[in-house]
């Protein structure tokens, strides 16, 4: 491996901001509460609950648990953390004398890459490839005052919510037919259309790589260009201003975490709720609840989002020593094998190369799954981190952007 100019070491253990971690952690466990429908179910389901079996009893509830509670707001602060760290290693260039911008990009080349794998061999449901180009873009921002990260970021997610209004609003003018054949491929697909999803899901890896391949096209260029690149460039700004106001390292006062708690979740959760229960009273109409009613969980998870941060700075701000702490912040430091070994278990469990149990599975199920996997993502962790100083793909990610292999094992 060529060596790279020696501009920056990566960060160590002693150097490591526990809140974030901790945090971190958080938001890779929570993802997972979403992430498994996309893993298990005909990818209609995840938009549309109704697009695919029933939703009664357990299950509903599990859904409506999961929607309120952790469609998008896991995310929303996994992607505020992807622009704190782009603020931290510039700030410690800053500090040491040095330079980022070649490691950064770095970092967001070999990122790309490994989310273009994880997309197309393993689950076209990949963000890393999305959080790669869109930190290429918000790097500029780095140097930027908070108040115009934050003007900015606010501005990003104002133009992805207005894309989907102002498509909702042209729906009338469409051409003749196109408004049905848009709502059968997206919103709710015919029994043949979900009948192949699962036969291309439960076949061999190469045909599961045939039919996952125009999932991840789609995702990284039509849905990535009127969707992705607004919220996720959005949220990494407000990151970046929120590490720069040592938010993420637990250094403001109670009474400032308070507040972010009280409009995060108050203002957050009550439109998530309000947009639920149009979803309902409308049964699911395509253009009202994919254009329109998608919005109030769109702001509502970036306040939510908030309101979680807040919640766990709060309880950071005591110990960051206690049990669970240190177990959920070795997750935190192992995110990106958290992430990508989600994605390894779940294609063995629910595709045809492992145990093919794609659309078998109701949401009740997937449930306790969810809750199994925690279990084993938590232990791996900590074991891994008790003989290692990175987890795995950290480790060839740091390996790949500094241009050197870096040292794996403890001292």
């Amino acid at each position: 491996m060529a060596v790279s100019s020696n501009l920056l070491k990566p960060v160590g253990s002693p150097e490591r901001i526990v809140p974030m971690d901790i945090l971190r952690g958080v938001a890779v466990l929570g993802i997972l509460a979403m992430n498994i429908q996309s893993f298990a179910m005909p990818s209609a389901a995840y938009s549309n609950p109704t697009a695919f079996e029933n939703l009664k009893g357990y299950d509903l509830w599990v859904w409506v648990l999961s929607h309120v509670f952790a469609d998008q707001k896991f995310m929303s602060i996994f992607s505020m953390l992807f622009g704190a760290s782009i603020m931290m290693l510039s700030q410690k260039a800053r500090k040491e004398n040095l330079r980022s911008t070649e490691l950064q990009n770095r970092r967001f080349i070999f990122l790309a890459l490994i989310g273009l794998g994880h997309a197309y061999f393993l689950w076209y449901g990949d963000i890393l490839f999305a959080y790669a180009v869109c930190g290429f873009f918000m790097f500029s921002f780095r140097n930027k005052k908070t108040k115009v990260q934050i003007r900015a970021g606010i501005a990003l997610l104002v133009v992805g919510s207005l894309i989907s209004l102002v498509i909702g609003y042209t729906t009338p003018y469409w051409e003749p037919g196109e408004l049905e054949r848009t709502k059968m491929e997206i919103w709710t697909p015919d029994k043949e259309s979900i009948a192949e999803e699962i036969e291309f899901s439960t076949g061999s890896w190469e045909r599961q790589l045939l039919f996952r391949s125009g999932q991840s096209f789609q995702m990284q260029t039509t849905i990535f260009l009127f969707e992705t690149f607004w919220r996720v460039s959005g949220l990494m700004l407000i990151g970046m201003a929120l590490f720069k106001r040592r938010v993420f390292k637990g250094k403001q006062g109670s009474r400032y975490y308070g507040k972010m708690i009280a409009y995060g979740l108050g203002v957050g959760l009550s439109l998530v709720v309000i947009g639920l229960i149009l979803d309902f009273h409308y049964k699911w109409d395509f253009q009202y609840s994919f254009f329109f009613f998608t919005q109030l969980n769109y702001w509502g998870s970036v306040l939510m989002a908030l309101g979680y941060v807040g919640i766990i700075m709060l309880l950071t701000k005591d110990s960051t020593r206690s049990f669970l702490a240190k177990k959920i912040a070795a997750v935190g430091r192992t995110a990106l094998s958290t992430y990508l070994l989600q994605s390894i278990i779940c294609g063995f469990i629910f595709y045809g190369h492992g145990l093919g149990l794609f659309g078998d599975l109701d949401r009740s199920a997937q449930a306790v799954l969810v809750l199994a996997i925690w279990v084993f993502n938590i232990a791996f962790s900590n074991i891994w981190l008790s003989y290692f100083r990175y987890g795995p793909f950290e480790w060839l990610w740091r390996s790949l952007s500094y241009g050197k292999f870096q040292p794996l094992m403890k001292d």
